[in-house]
């Protein structure tokens, strides 16, 4: 007969603590991924308020429609479908079509994520490719540009078809679309997005969405520095997230927040925080090409195998050097405003779905 030992014994307690935790690490992943992603076919708002807030949803009056060129929404249902967010039903690329000879690259800079530096970098970029690469942005501190922008992103398409035209497509060439303060809500306004692929691709080139993302807190505290100038306190800053207390439109905006509303009123119809990650994540999904959390060097080197630009080194820009001081209850407000507001949840969805997306341009 075999007798247990006293090192046998005394083991056997902390291989069961191991599998207990194991098991309870493995289910809490498990969970923050659904609750992450939970709501893509199941809406816990009522269906008119969801499709106002999260369909595209217009006026009847025909001047609000040509001032911004906007296609009825049925006409574009073939292209909406709901798919479970995960790394196979994400935007993907051929990569032996690579590089690209023509296209649009378009990039979403929300703000607080470094993208002052990525903004920096591309025009950069347009200066090292000056023959075959311009540069064109409109955004601006106040509301009434996004009419002006959609017009100027048309124009942009327009420009890139009469260049191929005249080259008689033997010469490639890019352009570089910057959206950024009130430039384009992409909750509101999605078939531009949509419009815009098809002209693009029907002219046989690429039409590249990428944005930048970072560390749920690490991006609120680094909005902070927006107050500096205010002199206000934390309480009264971040008070536009709190549950019991809403404000449409805050001093900043969150990433959720900005990614959906960029700098216009938030969440009207006070969506539940999976109801605003779903959203998040299905934009990104059907219309985001390139989506990273704070990696600068594989966003220069997936973008310069897209384009086949010739490469300068990215620079860091607008960075805050000023103090940035919280107390204990300060910080905690500020992690557990971050969690409610949805943007927690919509990094770690991040983080999980897209992890490995595009590794293989990088091979």
């Amino acid at each position: 007969a075999h007798l247990t030992t006293k090192k046998e014994k005394m083991a056997r307690p902390s291989s069961t603590l191991s599998g207990i935790l194991a098991w309870f690490l493995l289910t809490f992943t498990i969970y923050r991924i659904f609750i992450s992603t939970e709501g893509l076919s199941n809406n816990r708002i009522p269906n008119d308020q969801y499709e106002v807030e999260f369909l595209p949803h217009f006026k009847s009056n025909n001047d609000h429609k040509s001032a911004y060129n906007i296609q009825p929404y049925t006409s574009l249902q073939r292209h909406i479908r709901r798919q479970p967010p995960v790394l196979n039903n994400l935007r993907d690329l051929n990569e032996s079509t690579l590089p690209a000879k023509c296209g649009i690259f378009f990039f979403y800079h929300i703000a607080c994520t470094g993208g002052a530096s990525i903004n920096w970098w591309l025009g950069k970029e347009k200066d090292r490719n000056i023959n075959t690469t311009t540069y064109w942005t409109d955004w601006g501190r106040h509301e009434g540009v996004e009419p002006r922008f959609i017009v100027g992103m048309d124009r942009q398409i327009d420009e890139l078809q009469e260049t191929l035209e005249k080259n008689n497509n033997k010469t490639g060439h890019w352009k570089i679309a910057h959206a950024h303060g009130f430039s384009f809500f992409t909750n509101s306004s999605e078939p531009h997005l949509l419009k815009w692929r098809d002209r693009i691709e029907s002219m046989g080139c690429r039409f590249v969405v990428a944005t930048m993302l970072r560390d749920a807190v690490g991006h609120t505290i680094s909005q902070y520095k927006t107050n500096v100038k205010l002199n206000l306190t934390l309480d009264e800053w971040i008070s536009h997230l709190h549950p019991d207390e809403y404000n449409e439109k805050g001093i900043f905006n969150t990433q959720i927040d900005y990614l959906l509303y960029n700098r216009g009123p938030r969440n009207r119809f006070r969506a539940n925080k999976e109801e605003k990650i779903r959203r998040a994540m299905e934009l990104l999904q059907r219309h985001f090409d390139i989506v990273l959390l704070s990696d600068y060097e594989r966003f220069t080197k997936i973008v310069l195998k897209l384009t086949g630009w010739k490469g300068v080194d990215m620079r860091h820009h607008n960075s805050f050097n000023g103090p940035l001081n919280f107390t204990e209850r300060e910080l905690d407000k500020v992690r557990r405003f971050t969690e409610l507001n949805g943007d927690v949840g919509l990094i770690d969805a991040v983080r999980h779905v897209y992890y490995g997306h595009m590794d293989y341009l990088l091979e």
